[in-house]
């Protein structure tokens, strides 16, 4: 039997990452998060595209958006000049794991 794994915020945040925009293309353009050119989106990103896309629960969002902002975890962390992606999806890892009981490995 295979199980499907929905895909969470950490995997989309491990696909492509970025700065001072929701989401952006390849050609580093802002695009909405929902938009089939979007390959990069940033902490709070991806937290909307899966609970548009991929099945987050209402619930589940704001209480991923809730840990991470009682921990400091803003779009201006996101966009620190020195942020590096594996920080945010580490970040992002812990906040699922917090919240929704998730291992802390990405979806390959």
């Amino acid at each position: 039997m295979t199980t499907t794994k929905r895909k969470l915020p950490s995997d989309y945040l491990a696909q492509g990452w970025c700065q001072s925009a929701l989401a952006r293309n390849t050609s580093d353009e802002s695009v909405p998060v929902r938009s089939p050119d979007a390959r990069a989106w940033c902490l709070y990103g991806a937290v909307a595209l899966v609970l548009f896309k991929d099945g987050l629960q209402t619930s589940e969002s704001m209480a991923i958006d809730t840990w991470l902002r009682s921990r400091g975890y803003s779009g201006w962390w996101n966009d620190a000049p020195s942020r590096t992606q594996a920080e945010v999806v580490a970040v992002m890892l812990e906040a699922e794991a917090a919240v929704l009981g998730r291992s802390t490995e990405a979806v390959p």
